[in-house]
């Protein structure tokens, strides 16, 4: 998919549930309502800002916090594993409706 209709999806949704990837960012920075589920790497380090629109699920284990894993393993993260379904829904149900901005070019009033 491009970039531009990608960023339009992402820009269009109600909100994205989404590992610790590009579309995260993407959705960040678009303002998107988003539900980042984070692995090997902690979400202090590459998450979103944090503000009610954007929920981050992470379970450390007892001595993650300080060490990221290996985010391009061939095995899925521990931590990544430790989220449940019921813990996405609930962050779902947690996120604000998400704030739209005008489409480009807005008409200026005719005087």
């Amino acid at each position: 998919m491009p970039f531009g209709e990608l960023a339009a999806l992402v820009a269009g949704a109600r909100a994205v549930i989404v590992g610790d990837t590009g579309l995260a960012h993407l959705a960040s920075a678009l303002g998107t309502p988003s539900v980042v589920l984070f692995g090997p790497v902690a979400p202090r380090l590459w998450g979103p800002p944090r503000v009610a629109r954007h929920q981050v699920l992470w379970h450390p284990g007892h001595l993650d916090r300080a060490r990221p894993g290996d985010a391009h393993g061939d095995q899925p993260d521990g931590r990544l594993l430790r989220i449940t379904a019921a813990e996405v829904l609930t962050a779902v149900a947690r996120l604000p409706e998400p704030v739209r901005v005008p489409e480009w070019p807005v008409a200026a009033p005719v005087l």
